[in-house]
């Protein structure tokens, strides 16, 4: 046996049965589309027998062999017809091929008997025209029947045996030249035929396995997509329910802060109000994510001065360098002012802002530099430091949310390893390629880019040019709150209170509804968490109130989710939208300006008589 019949038994003997019986199916399958090849070859040759031996065999014999040979025939046709638009299946695999073996062997059986029943004496010609015609047929064979070999074998050594036989037994020294010349092509049709079949197995293994890997591997991915939406689930609800406390404390802290206190007391409250800003700034980054992975953040590409951004970015970074003792360095074009880029100037600036930040973080001596580089298609920029550097096989995973290398212990000062992941999301966003050359010891260089160019605007005027100021909280409004926590109720009763609101505050509308219908006048402004208790949503909280007081009242929702579709949702109310935890400046901003959305006329509507 060769090397490669045995590498095939092995791997035949290994394979499973129910693969075995799917290959022998399309065996059967590929042997019965060759059917009527075969059939056209055992009608013909059989009448080129009767043409070249009538008058030569015995008539009564050659007659019945070809009626034989036309039966058989006959019966093949009737059962391929039956079966034509029935491929061979795995449960009926070893039935089908059966009967394929048996047919063949009936036929094989009939070409071996021909010679012996048929022979014509003393006429070397007509004998050797026999043996060619059998051996055209078994030609035929191989290449019809390879693929099943039984049914081959089947057909193809009868039909040798009774031609080596038959001029074995005339006994000439030609007679003998042509046994062994059958011999032979018997045997090489043989080892031909098992090549040919053994091609089409593998081929048919090989397509099978690659269905297989094919079905695992959607298995595999829908099991990591089924695992990456459960993690989103769960983050999504750890995240807002801690979210919940922290906004409250917040919410205190900054009523407190209002009272007198001694100068100690006022000393922890601002340590307690920086630990409650860093665990807000650490929500914020889960919510970063989340808002990108839920289309919420949409590019507003225009066309700016690459330079001023980059100066923009150092200035906003150098007091965090000088603290941690590095040099934070700005390397811009020594000529002229720098190429102008066309793309969303906020979005690059929190891009450069989280890598330069990453770097500040991860350096403990040295430089962090932020380069502008020139090159093929556009500007580059590049922010290079002197750290400790990332493995060549971490390169990929540091892009990944929640991973920090170098940051075994989880010390929170060093994030929640979001930033690079906000990143990669945001440059694609961008349509900007960023690069990573890093190894241990050695810093690290992200490079952004290319940038689109845009032609130099004139730049704007300076009045103009400047961000608009912050509007101030009139006092002396009537504010409803809606929050099913009581903590925040009391929490956001008491600032608000404490900056001159009379504040309505409840769980739903319902336990709202006594004490509206006692005021007069609708209230200036409508406060609610978006996912209430029992299902329901601020979203229909508001829309209530504005339907009972007839009236477009501002309105701002308040919410700890972090699911990009409940995300999507409270953005496509077109209402302010704050996320948990709130700082108090943050509140009273959205509240100047959810007020001056009000219009005019519709002040002083007065509530329905209708109950809430």
């Amino acid at each position: 046996m060769s090397a490669a019949e045995d590498t095939a038994s092995h791997a035949a003997a290994a394979e499973p049965e129910a693969l075995r019986l799917r290959i022998l199916a399309d065996q059967v399958t590929a042997l019965q589309r060759t059917l009527p090849s075969i059939l056209l070859g055992n009608t013909l040759v059989p009448l080129i027998f009767l043409l070249a031996l009538w008058g030569k065999a015995h008539p009564a014999l050659l007659l019945g062999w070809v009626a034989l040979q036309g039966l058989h025939s006959g019966f093949n046709a009737w059962a391929w017809w039956r079966t034509r638009q029935r491929p061979a299946r795995p449960h009926n695999a070893r039935q089908r091929a059966r009967a394929a073996v048996i047919a063949s062997l009936a036929s094989g059986l009939l070409w071996g008997l021909s010679l012996p029943l048929l022979w014509p004496a003393d006429r070397l010609d007509l004998q050797s025209l026999l043996t060619f015609l059998i051996g055209g047929m078994a030609s035929s064979a191989m290449h019809a029947l390879s693929a099943l070999l039984p049914a081959f074998y089947a057909f193809l050594w009868p039909a040798v045996v009774g031609v080596v036989a038959t001029s074995l037994w005339a006994g000439s020294p030609q007679h003998l030249a042509m046994a062994a010349t059958v011999l032979v092509y018997g045997i090489t049709s043989t080892r031909f035929a098992a090549s040919l079949n053994r091609t089409l197995v593998d081929s048919l293994r090989s397509r099978y396995q690659v269905a297989a890997l094919a079905a695992d591997l959607q298995v595999q991915k829908e099991r990591a997509e089924a695992a990456s939406l459960d993690k989103s689930r769960f983050l999504a609800a750890a995240s807002h329910d801690l979210r919940q406390p922290v906004h409250a404390l917040s919410l205190f802290l900054s009523a407190l802060r209002r009272q007198p206190l001694t100068p100690e007391a006022a000393r922890l409250a601002g340590h307690a109000a920086t630990a409650v800003d860093t665990m807000g700034g650490l929500f914020n980054a889960l919510l970063d994510v989340s808002r990108l992975d839920a289309g919420m953040v949409r590019p507003e590409p225009r066309p700016f001065a690459l330079a001023d951004l980059l100066q923009r970015v150092a200035d906003q970074e150098q007091a965090a360098a000088s603290a941690a003792g590095l040099r934070l360095t700005l390397r811009l074009p020594r000529h002229g002012g720098g190429p102008w880029v066309h793309t969303d100037p906020v979005l690059l600036e929190r891009v450069l802002g989280n890598l330069v930040g990453n770097a500040l973080r991860y350096t403990d001596r040295g430089t962090v530099l932020i380069a502008l580089r020139h090159g093929d298609g556009g500007p580059r920029v590049q922010v290079r430091d002197s750290g400790i550097g990332i493995p060549a096989d971490s390169h990929g995973r540091v892009f990944q949310e929640f991973v920090q290398l170098h940051n075994p212990e989880r010390d929170r000062s060093k994030g929640l390893g979001l930033g690079l992941a906000i990143v990669r999301r945001t440059c694609g966003l961008l349509g900007v390629g960023i690069g990573l050359r890093s190894a241990p010891g050695r810093g690290t260089s992200f490079t952004l880019g290319p940038l689109p160019l845009h032609a130099p605007l004139a730049p704007l005027p300076r009045a103009v040019a400047q961000a608009p100021a912050v509007l101030p909280l009139p006092p002396g409004g009537r504010v409803v709150v809606i929050d099913d926590d009581p903590e925040i109720l009391a929490a956001m009763q008491a600032l608000l209170t404490g900056w001159g609101w009379r504040v309505h505050a409840a769980a739903d509308v319902d336990a709202l509804a006594p004490v509206l219908l006692a005021e007069q006048g609708v209230p200036d402004l409508l406060i609610s968490d978006f996912r209430l208790r029992d299902g329901a949503s601020g979203l229909d909280a508001v829309a209530r109130l504005r339907d009972e007081y007839n009236d477009d009242i501002p309105a701002i929702l308040v919410t700890g989710d972090t699911a990009p579709e409940r995300l999507a949702e409270a953005q496509a109310s077109g209402l302010l939208l704050l996320h948990k935890p709130v700082r108090d400046q943050d509140l009273q901003a959205a509240m100047a300006r959810a007020l001056t959305r009000r219009p005019a006329a519709t002040t002083g509507a007065q509530p329905l008589a209708t109950p809430l």
